[in-house]
């Protein structure tokens, strides 16, 4: 980084959709042979184009950015910090929170009164499959992904010799889709490649070809694909079948672009790495900087002088002994003080002289550090507003700001939340729809995918600083109006309560029916003063009646 990019920053390849005919696809699909020579083309352009991109960027989220190539001052006795910031964590970190901080709820609704049992067997395949897959954890994983790199994976599967399925999130770096030429684009097939062996010894690369109904796998020796041949090398390790109905590794985008959070603002990280970089430089520097002396040291060591054999000091033609070392000024740089004394200096060839009067000074370069400071607050706050997080140190920020001002704040946020979401969500469902399958092929479900598929609605709430009393009085207003059943305010008070409404409706139905009965045990006089009153028993002469 000798200075900022001049030219665009990553190969114009490095975000290539991949896409392929149909037809050409369908003539080679049951030949593993040439199913894996294509494969291969695209995992060559992979390594060579996308993954630079890819890992540049999650560089930049563990603070390796590009102000850690950057020279320098030539000088190399100056200060040669160089400072990485960790914006883009931050950022990253914060959409992820704001974004599925809060559980995806997955809503599962019949349409039909008939519909009502299936809906309730799906929703607890759901749930099952949620909480053993760890489906939270993955799903902020994939939005992390998300945000550094614009891209990320998720692989459904299922567990070695069982019919449990499973979930995994893949690296962006060792997976992609091709998908067909259509106006949709759909899937046609996917690959995952990595390496195995101990160390950097007996390296193994290994391939796995997804396609809508199998899976192809491959090995070949001598690790990763830039060092080594595969089309000419790779062995066939077999293929089976996998039930999903489509191909199960699914691609999720940040947006159409592919683009991370912030990475359209990697020139203005860079420009703040460098600032802070010169002026942490420019204080290091000033701590060593040059000591300028005007006039004479009065402390001085004593010269050295020639001598003869006797030890006598030399006599020069001009009658004086001769020097070998001049006296020098005694100068400790641990020293607070410095004595001087004036100089007597001749001014040309005459007899005339000028006293000059003593001083110290540091030889320094002068700093704008009003200029350094407004500089570093403009970037700071185009990083923010560019990539539409809030600036929590803005002075403006207030941390008791109205709903209404605080959603101004996150108004440009939400704008890309709402691009985002629906894109997090089509995806969230194609991973559904591998699951839903296969649970029909194994008769868990009965029904068609597609509508099954259509009974559930994932939920993705914004993660927004709780206001519980402003919430509170939201909900008793519209209990008020009658307007709004009570599972709609149910729903509205999850984030007070931290029960989601069919919990808390469950909850409201187990008090009810234990009131009742109560209620009816007491009219029937089968407890406590009711049975007195009922058979002239007290509660304790019945159990001494039964032991008699």
């Amino acid at each position: 980084m000798t200075e900022l990019f001049e030219q665009q920053r990553f190969n114009t390849e490095a975000n290539r959709v991949y896409r392929m005919p149909v037809g050409f696809f369908d003539a080679m699909r049951n030949n593993p042979t040439q199913l894996f020579a294509t494969a291969y083309k695209f995992t060559r352009h992979h390594v060579d184009n996308q993954v630079p991109r890819l890992k540049g960027l999650m560089d930049y989220y563990v603070a390796k950015n590009q102000i850690k190539q950057w020279p320098g001052s030539p000088n190399p006795k100056n200060a040669h910090n160089r400072i990485a910031s960790a914006f883009a964590r931050y950022i990253t970190n914060i959409r992820v929170g704001y974004f599925l901080g809060n559980d995806i709820q997955f809503k599962v609704a019949a349409r039909e009164d008939q519909d009502k049992a299936t809906a309730a067997t799906l929703a607890d395949l759901i749930d099952n499959y949620n909480r053993t897959a760890d489906e939270v954890y993955i799903d902020e994983m994939i939005k992390k992904d998300l945000s550094i790199m614009g891209r990320a994976y998720d692989l459904v599967y299922a567990n070695a010799g069982t019919n449990t399925l499973n979930l995994a999130k893949v690296d962006p770096t060792t997976a992609f889709v091709v998908y067909d030429d259509s106006i949709k684009g759909q899937p046609l097939f996917a690959l995952r490649y990595y390496q195995t062996g101990v160390l950097d010894e007996h390296l193994v690369e290994q391939y796995e070809i997804y396609t809508d109904d199998k899976i192809y796998r491959f090995h070949s020796e001598g690790g990763l694909p830039n060092s080594n041949t595969p089309t000419n090398a790779a062995v066939f390790d077999g293929e089976e079948y996998h039930f999903f109905g489509r191909v199960p590794l699914t691609e999720y985008r940040n947006n159409e672009e592919r683009m991370g959070d912030w990475e359209p603002e990697l020139d203005h990280l860079d420009a703040l790495d460098k600032t802070v970089s010169t002026m942490a430089n420019f204080q290091e520097d000033f701590n060593s900087a040059a000591l300028v002396a005007t006039g004479q040291f009065a402390n001085k060591t004593e010269p050295v002088y020639a001598r003869d054999e006797h030890g006598n000091k030399k006599i020069g033609k001009d009658g004086k002994p001769v020097v070998l070392v001049p006296a020098h000024p005694v100068i400790n740089a641990k020293d607070n003080i410095f004595w001087l004394k004036p100089a007597i200096v001749e001014k040309g060839l005459g007899a005339e002289k000028e006293i000059v009067m003593p001083s110290l000074k540091y030889l320094t370069k002068q700093y704008d550090s009003t200029g350094w400071s407004t500089y570093t607050n403009f970037l700071i706050n185009e990083i923010h507003k560019y990539t539409n997080t809030p600036n929590v140190n803005d002075k403006d920020f207030a941390s008791n700001a109205s709903g209404v001002a605080m959603s101004y704040k996150l108004w440009g946020s939400d704008q890309e939340r709402k691009i985002q979401e629906a894109l997090f969500k089509k995806s969230l469902m194609d991973r559904l729809a591998c699951c839903i399958n296969y649970w029909t092929i194994g008769s868990k479900l009965k029904g068609e995918v597609d509508d099954l598929l259509a009974m559930v609605t994932p939920n993705l709430d914004p993660n927004l600083p709780k206001n519980d009393d402003q919430t509170a009085q939201l909900i008793q207003t519209l209990k008020s109006t009658g307007l709004f059943s009570g599972q709609t305010l149910r729903e509205k008070a999850e984030p007070i309560t931290e029960v989601n409404a069919e919990a808390e409706q469950q909850r409201i139905d187990d008090e009810a029916k234990h009131e009742a009965d109560v209620r009816s045990q007491e009219d029937a006089g089968d407890f406590g003063i009711g049975r007195v009153f009922a058979n002239g028993q007290l509660p304790n002469q019945e159990q001494e009646d039964d032991e008699a």
